[in-house]
């Protein structure tokens, strides 16, 4: 078949694939206009405003939907479009999409919100890859398919909106550094007096106010460098995903918390739900509460700061 011939077949397929909601450009880039192995799983879930799209655009899965405001995670058996965020392993922390969007790349999984204007809803898009597109090129080229698609996504769901522009470069994979050189999301986080929690190195990232996942990691060095810490920031949807209905292990219920091992703070943010800001030792790590508590402490005032948060509610 003839290039112009596989272009109308292409075309012809995405008309009605995932609601027509994926792009064309953006994601023959990846198919090649191979609608068989390019286009192979289209599956919608739930009904009305709660539906949502999981279609495979190459070896990608992109889920595409509107999540109201005051969903939580049901945690049940059921597949639910908060499953999808932020779902598969990625060693490096989310970078800012860039571009004027509120969207994230950990150069594994790539993720959008576009708050609705006239409604307590987000129109969000998530894509989940592997390893195979974590260079900074390819992670645009998927930051590209994420913001077509939410383009095309917003009209679906009668979504009024604002729109971000082109994305730019995106920076290649995290290093560890030594924590004196904290300049992003590990930034103002005091680790002294604690030495003999044995930190060596963080993980961070350029901070922004527009990213809806921020991460900071302490470490230590030895043969397999493990991670001792992590704090994470959540915004709208994707701090949603770790609310439930009831009091299930795991779920963030309360405004706050203290575990042995965990902890975390909550923010109120303009347009969206409260933001999470958590704290997790690993099974590596010696998870002294006044340690979990003041480094959370730190990380959340200027993570709430810079999304233009307030109202920030942190353990004791």
């Amino acid at each position: 078949m003839s290039d112009t011939g596989k272009g109308w077949r292409y075309k012809e397929k995405l008309a009605t694939y995932c609601d027509g909601l994926i792009p064309y450009d953006e994601s023959a880039v990846f198919t090649g206009l191979n609608t068989g192995i390019g286009l192979s799983h289209d599956e919608h879930r739930s009904f009305g405003d709660g539906r949502f799209n999981s279609c495979r655009v190459s070896d990608m899965t992109m889920t595409i939907g509107l999540i109201a405001d005051d969903a939580v995670n049901s945690r049940q058996d059921g597949f639910e479009m908060l499953d999808t965020l932020h779902s598969s392993a990625s060693e490096n922390p989310p970078k800012p999409l860039g571009g004027g969007w509120q969207g994230y790349t950990d150069l594994r999984n790539t993720g959008v919100v576009l708050p609705c204007n006239n409604k307590p809803a987000s129109v969000v898009v998530s894509i989940a890859g592997d390893e195979s597109y974590d260079s900074p090129p390819e992670a645009r080229k998927v930051g590209e398919l994420a913001t077509a698609a939410a383009r095309n996504a917003y009209a679906h769901w009668s979504c009024k909106t604002t729109f971000g522009g082109r994305i730019p470069s995106i920076s290649g994979p995290t290093t560890e550094k030594y924590p004196s050189s904290a300049k992003g999301t590990c930034a103002g986080i005091r680790i002294t007096g604690y030495e003999r929690l044995h930190i060596d190195w963080i993980k961070e990232s350029r901070t922004s106010g527009t990213t809806p996942l921020e991460m900071c990691a302490f470490g230590e060095f030895g043969a397999s460098s493990e991670r001792l810490y992590v704090l994470e920031a959540a915004f709208g949807p994707y701090a949603q995903r770790l609310r439930s209905a009831t009091d299930e292990p795991g779920a963030l219920n309360a405004n706050t918390g203290l575990g042995l091992d965990m902890a975390w703070a909550t923010a109120a943010c303009p347009g969206s739900p409260r933001a999470i800001f958590s704290i997790y030792a690993t099974e590596y790590a010696d998870p002294r509460k006044p340690f979990l508590i003041r480094s959370l402490r730190g990380f959340a005032e200027r993570s709430a700061a810079r999304h233009g948060c307030t109202d920030l509610r942190l353990p004791h």
